[in-house]
C-alpha cells in the first residue's frame, strides 16, 4: 500500500483520500501549529518548504540505508547486554535518532549531496508506548502505516512476534521528521561469547556506522542480479546527468589503501579491536543475529 502524505506538515500519512478527509479535523491543529514555526527553521537552511526538507531528509535516510539499520541492530544488542534481567519482550522498542542539519542557505538542490544533509547527534532508546501515549496524535495518524507493516511481516517472516520496532529520525525544534517500523522477530539462539567480548565489536561497529554517516561514505551491498553480497562497501555519491548516484570506493576490500577517502581511513584507524572492516561485519552479524533480531538479514538489500 503506498500512503499519502499531508502536503501542510510532511509528517502524517494516510491510506486514501477519504481517511485524509476523515481525519483532518482531527489532525488541523497540529499541522496548523507547526507550519509557520517548522517553515522559517527550514528557511534557515535554504529549504522554500517543509515539503522540500522532508524529501531531502528521506534521501538521506535511503543513502545510508545499511549503516542506519545495521546501528539499529548493534545498538538493541548492546542495550541487551547491558540489561540482562530485562526479557526480551519488556525491551524499548523505540530508537530516536536526533539529527542536525548541515545545509545552509548557499546550497542549492544540485550541491546538496544526499549523504552529506544531515548528521547523528545523539542515539537513545525510548518506551514506545511511553511515546505513543505522549504524542498520542501522532502515533494516531501512523496507525495506517503500522498496520500495513504487521500485514507484511506477518506474510513475510514466520519468527515475527506481532511486534514493531520504531526507529524516529528527527531535527530537534521542527516537526519535521520520520519514523520507521521494523519486524521483532522470535530469538533464534543466545548470542555468541559473553557481553564482555562482545561490547568492543559492537563498539566499533556503532562508530563505524556512525562516522559512515555523519563523514559522507554511505555503505552499500554490491548487487548482481538476484545476489548480493552480505558485505558492504563504501561510495560516494556523485551528480551526473542532474542525478545523484552513488559509486563505490572499491568494490572488493582487499582493493582498500589508505588515500582513497580521507574519511574513511580516520574511520578504520580509529577500530579500537583493529578488526579489518570486512571481519568487523561478519563478526556484528553473527552477534547480532541471535538474541537481538528485529532486523533479518535481508532487509540490509539496497
Amino acid at each position: 500500500m503506498k500512503l499519502r502524505k499531508c502536503g501542510g506538515c510532511s509528517t502524517a500519512f494516510y491510506c486514501s483520500v477519504e481517511c485524509q478527509k476523515a481525519e483532518w479535523r482531527r489532525h488541523k491543529p497540529s499541522c496548523r501549529a507547526g507550519t509557520a514555526e517548522d517553515a522559517a527553521t527550514v528557511a534557515r537552511y535554504g529549504y522554500e518548504s517543509v515539503d522540500a526538507f522532508a524529501r531531502d531528509l528521506q534521501d538521506f535516510m535511503e543513502a545510508h540505508t545499511w549503516a542506519f539499520r545495521m546501528l539499529v541492530s548493534v545498538q538493541r544488542q548492546l542495550y541487551r547486554d547491558a540489561n540482562p534481567d530485562v526479557p526480551f519482550s519488556d525491551l524499548p522498542r523505540l530508537l530516536r535518532f536526533r539529527l542536525r542539519c548541515q545545509a545552509t542557505r548557499s546550497d542549492t538542490y544540485k550541491h546538496r549531496n544526499p549523504a552529506i544533509r544531515f548528521a547523528i547527534v545523539s542515539q537513545t532508546f525510548e518506551d514506545l508506548d511511553a511515546y505513543a501515549r505522549k504524542s498520542e496524535l501522532v502515533w494516531e495518524q501512523s496507525a495506517a502505516m503500522r498496520a500495513e507493516a504487521h500485514r507484511a511481516y506477518t506474510v513475510q517472516y514466520p519468527g515475527y512476534t506481532g511486534q514493531l520496532f520504531a526507529v524516529e529520525y528527527k531535527l530537534p525544534g521542527t516537526h519535521a521528521g520520520a519514523m520507521n517500523y521494523f519486524a521483532l522477530q522470535t530469538p533464534r539462539a543466545p548470542a555468541p561469547g559473553t557481553p564482555q567480548q562482545r561490547r568492543p565489536v559492537l563498539e566499533d561497529m556503532a562508530d563505524f556506522c556512525t562516522r559512515s554517516i555523519n563523514h559522507g561514505f554511505p555503505m552499500r551491498m554490491q548487487v548482481s542480479g538476484d545476489a548480493f553480497s552480505i558485505l558492504a562497501f563504501p561510495g560516494t555519491f556523485v551528480r551526473s546527468e542532474r542525478r545523484w548516484t552513488w559509486h563505490a570506493i572499491f568494490e572488493d576490500w582487499k582493493s582498500y589503501n589508505p588515500g582513497q577517502h580521507r574519511r574513511l581511513d580516520l574511520a578504520v584507524a580509529e577500530m579500537k579491536t583493529r578488526m579489518p572492516i570486512p571481519q568487523l561485519i561478519l563478526c556484528t552479524l553473527r552477534l547480532t543475529s541471535g538474541v537481538s533480531v528485529l532486523i533479518s538479514q535481508d532487509a540490509f538489500h539496497p
